[in-house]
């Protein structure tokens, strides 16, 4: 069920990045395509309690400290986890950037889903969002690998750029510049029976 699962957030993550390849479509020169970076990440952890009143399960992962994880009612067949266990964490996220066209305006769009375990089926659950949004740079530190900008709800945000293929991005820009923006993360947990 969880390779399904993740395959599904996975797909749906990705679609997202395409959107930025139809942004400005009726501009008289091709849109240039965008600079992807994606990452994932996964964690393998032994719970070590389960509280069933407040959904909450603590884990130990490799460096062994105790984190608590909130199981929310989208976790189905919370009843089946027992001390033990193993829980499998999953996230990914791609992000997508590209120049704006000259004189384009990008509706900002956010899709979300989600999938959980089959009743009976030991538990597991996972969502995915995309959104995509064109933003104004408003400061650039390319020594520090950071950028500012602004975005449909007008608030600025400063960011840290860590993937090398965005950091030579970031080295093109100019404040004032405006960027189309597809952000899309996959998150997945599941909950499996531990190695014998």
């Amino acid at each position: 069920m969880f390779a399904t699962l993740s395959a599904r957030l996975r797909h749906g993550a990705l679609l997202a990045l395409p959107l930025l390849a139809l942004i400005g479509c009726a501009t008289p020169a091709p849109p240039e395509p965008p600079v992807v970076a994606s990452t994932t990440r996964e964690m393998v952890a032994a719970v070590d309690r389960v509280d069933a009143r407040t959904r909450t399960i603590v884990v130990r992962g490799p460096d062994n400290k105790p984190q608590t994880l909130q199981l929310g009612p989208e976790v189905r067949n919370f009843d089946q986890i027992r001390r033990g266990d193993r829980v499998r964490l999953h996230y990914e996220e791609a992000v997508a950037v590209r120049m704006a066209p000259r004189g384009s305006r990008l509706e900002p769009e956010t899709v979300v889903g989600a999938a959980r375990a089959e009743p009976g089926a030991r538990p597991a659950a996972g969502a995915a969002a995309a959104t995509r949004a064109q933003v104004r740079i408003t400061a650039l530190d390319t020594a520090n690998n950071t950028v500012s900008f602004v975005g449909p709800s007008r608030v600025e945000r400063t960011v840290a750029v860590r993937a090398p293929e965005l950091r030579e991005f970031l080295k093109t820009l100019s404040v004032g510049d405006r960027v189309d923006v597809a952000i899309a993360e996959a998150v997945a947990i599941r909950v499996e029976r531990p190695e014998r």
